[in-house]
């Protein structure tokens, strides 16, 4: 094992450790928020507060997540900034970090925020069939949250321009109109600000559909292993692997909440509450969706990796060359510390990716 091998390894054993430690830490402060009687005197102090349940719940959110975020800071910081510093990953600075873990909290908050108040006013107007109307919700949210991202969201953390190199934007289109796939122009992004890490990506829908590409890839890496990176974007586009995903992702919702329901008068029995739509039972119902979310990964990460195969296949065969594939993604795996041959476990659990090794050994066994 070579240096560069060894680097990665052993950035990810402390990627995986901090991955683990973040899911215990997790279960651990839900169940003792709900099995310790903590939920239901902080739904009892929200009411006090103001009766008026919605508002109450806002406050118990609140407060709920605001201590959930203190106790879980430590390991961001370490997984977020410190281990990112220590692999010289980063580019930041710790005040910088600071400021987009706030950007990243005040967003997420709001949007988990609304999800979760019209999850309990579901629960409360529609008794029968509330886990349908949940899941119908929270899936239009998601398909609305996908157009908004490029054009609201993106912004707050990084700032893209139309690409400067000519010769490179030109190649890009080229490729796109070799794909069928209309898009606004080609953006250079300031990830260089943040990270040393390099990539690219389609972003938007209809008329706000863009190609961006990481200023670390235009700069650092050849045209032909840039445009073999947005060849495997758009081999994504065209196979609507995106909208597959969005469909996987409703699908996974629905069951999720069907699951909820069935289940849902065992958990108000369990803890005498007042229904499904008493407050003081959401940490069981976190507990019960972070144990879903950990069990359906490797489901979720086996069709991903599926979707990935089939991208890198139809990129080569639409560029007909295999070596700056072959030598792109080399490069990325010494910019992002990728480890090429990971345990065929961990790679089965936790990657959205074929390793790198099997990326580059079929590019050279594919016949174009």
């Amino acid at each position: 094992m070579d240096e560069r091998d060894s680097r990665a390894k052993s950035y990810w054993r402390h990627r995986y450790a901090v991955m683990l430690s973040e899911l215990a830490f997790s279960i651990i402060f839900l169940a003792v928020f709900q099995f310790a009687g903590i939920s239901g005197f902080l739904k009892d102090a929200a009411l006090s507060i103001h009766p008026n349940f919605y508002t109450a719940l806002l406050i118990y959110l609140a407060v709920f997540g605001i201590v959930f975020y203190v106790v879980i800071f430590p390991l961001e910081l370490y997984g977020g900034f410190i281990l990112e510093r220590k692999f010289s990953l980063s580019n930041q600075s710790l005040a910088a970090w600071l400021k987009d873990e706030a950007k990243k909290a005040a967003v997420s908050s709001v949007i988990f925020l609304l999800l979760l108040e019209a999850f309990y006013a579901i629960a409360n107007n529609v008794p029968a069939f509330w886990w349908l109307a949940a899941a119908a919700f929270w899936i239009a949210v998601s398909l609305v949250l996908a157009r908004l991202f490029p054009v609201l969201i993106l912004p707050l953390f990084y700032r893209y321009s139309p690409l400067s190199k000519e010769s490179l934007r030109k190649r890009a289109l080229d490729l796109a109109a070799k794909f069928h796939i209309k898009v606004l122009d080609v953006f250079e992004i300031d990830f260089s600000t943040k990270t040393k890490k390099a990539n690219a990506a389609i972003i938007g829908w209809g008329r706000s559909k863009r190609i961006i590409m990481a200023d670390n890839l235009v700069k650092e890496f050849t045209d032909e292993e840039a445009v073999a990176v947005l060849a495997h974007e758009m081999a994504h586009h065209k196979l609507k692997h995106v909208w597959k995903l969005l469909f996987m992702g409703a699908l996974s919702t629905a069951l999720f909440f069907f699951i909820l329901s069935r289940i849902s008068h065992g958990l108000v029995a369990a803890f005498g509450a007042a229904g499904i739509s008493d407050m003081a039972l959401f940490p069981a119902i976190y507990l019960l969706f972070l144990a879903y979310s950990t069990i359906a990964m490797p489901v979720e990460n086996t069709i991903s990796r599926k979707f990935e195969r089939d991208a890198d296949i139809m990129a080569l065969k639409m560029t007909g060359d295999r070596e700056p594939f072959i030598s792109m993604m080399e490069t990325l795996a010494e910019k992002n510390v990728s480890d090429k041959n990971p345990n065929r476990l961990i790679e089965f659990l936790l990657y959205s990716h074929p390793s790198i090794a099997k990326r580059i050994e079929r590019a050279r066994r594919m016949t174009l």
